[in-house]
């Protein structure tokens, strides 16, 4: 009898424990418990941040600086014409365009994705309870897999303990922790999409996308200008702008494309020589990083404020990392709660 006492406490225990983390972790994951308000909206970056991560970021601060002539883009260069900054983030793009102020428009791109400065949006939206600190998201799903063994353990010692007459009792005490657990993973158990946002976050993207003001396509209605349409609705206004963009990304992807098939290459060519079989490289896709941008080629939006017709230039897609990709996330569906963001 003391035995079976003992292996229903262990049990017991074994099931409480993660039981109670996955119930903290899930509290976390709810941010503020206020309903937001227009003023919780981060600026136009925060919310290209929130809704789209570092790609997104790296078009709107492109577009920005764009739109008031302080660069110029042409036959894939970015040139500086005004190194005047207003944020950390321009600074960014005017450090990453070189000594000479001007510099290919696909390495600017690049590197600003990698940029620290960019990836601190993230850090800031997640001390605002929009975003996951980073590492909850595995965290939690750590602790729902060792519930969930624990969950498998209890319920086969309550259907060994309920054989016995004596320990029947103890067996129906399991079963009912064990059900009692199971409904507590239902509850509390991590989001499948790997989104990155807390639930605060996703009603601060949802009234963003019904604002009024915030949810326009037009660049001359827009808050934030040519700047907020990219960073609401992931859109590069100005057509010449956008096509460069995407050749831009294209070339990145090529280039990437490239490098894995010459590994796959060299890689299947080892093995022929064992085995005599073929095989084949597979290309990566560049849409990563939970923020990761899928290029959107149609579509009117509105004027940019240099006089081209708008259309559709990119939008957001995600792919899951360990945090948030302005921070860590990324392969989330490109049109998650969140709206696919997150930068840390």
């Amino acid at each position: 009898m003391l035995y079976a006492i003992l292996v229903t406490l262990c049990c017991a225990a074994l099931i409480a424990v993660p039981s109670v983390l996955l119930w903290r972790v899930r509290r976390q994951a709810r941010g503020r418990s206020v309903p937001p308000t227009a003023e919780d909206f981060p600026d136009v970056l925060g919310v290209a941040c929130l809704l789209g991560g570092v790609e997104r970021v790296a078009d709107t601060v492109i577009t920005a600086m764009h739109a008031d002539g302080r660069v110029t883009v042409r036959d894939g260069k970015v040139a500086v014409g005004d190194a005047t900054a207003h944020n950390a983030v321009e600074r960014a793009l005017l450090k990453h365009c070189g000594a000479g102020w001007s510099n290919s428009l696909r390495i600017v791109v690049r590197e600003l994705r990698r940029d620290p400065l960019v990836h601190a949006i993230g850090r800031s939206l997640e001390k605002l309870d929009m975003l996951l600190p980073r590492g909850v998201q595995a965290h939690w799903e750590r602790v729902a897999r060792a519930q969930t063994a624990a969950l498998v353990v209890g319920a086969v010692a309550g259907v060994v303990l309920l054989f016995p007459a004596a320990f029947r009792p103890l067996g129906v005490v399991l079963l009912a922790l064990a059900l009692a657990g199971v409904l507590v993973r239902v509850a509390y158990g991590p989001h499948k999409s790997c989104d990155p946002c807390t639930d605060f976050g996703r009603n601060v993207v949802r009234l963003i996308n019904t604002d009024a003001s915030w949810s326009r396509k037009s660049v001359g209605e827009h808050p934030g200008g040519a700047a907020g349409v990219v960073a609401v609705h992931g859109r590069v206004p100005d057509k010449k702008l956008r096509a460069q963009l995407i050749e831009a990304t294209r070339t990145r992807t090529t280039h990437r494309a490239g490098a894995t098939s010459r590994t796959g290459r060299s890689r299947g060519s080892s093995a022929t020589t064992s085995s005599s079989s073929s095989t084949s490289a597979t290309a990566t896709s560049s849409a990563s990083s939970c923020g990761g941008a899928v290029l959107d080629t149609g579509g009117d939006s509105g004027t940019s404020g240099s006089g081209h017709s708008g259309h559709s230039g990119h939008s957001g897609g995600h792919s899951c990392s360990s945090g948030h990709s302005c921070s860590s996330s990324s392969s989330c569906s490109s049109g998650s709660s969140c709206g696919g963001g997150g930068c840390s």
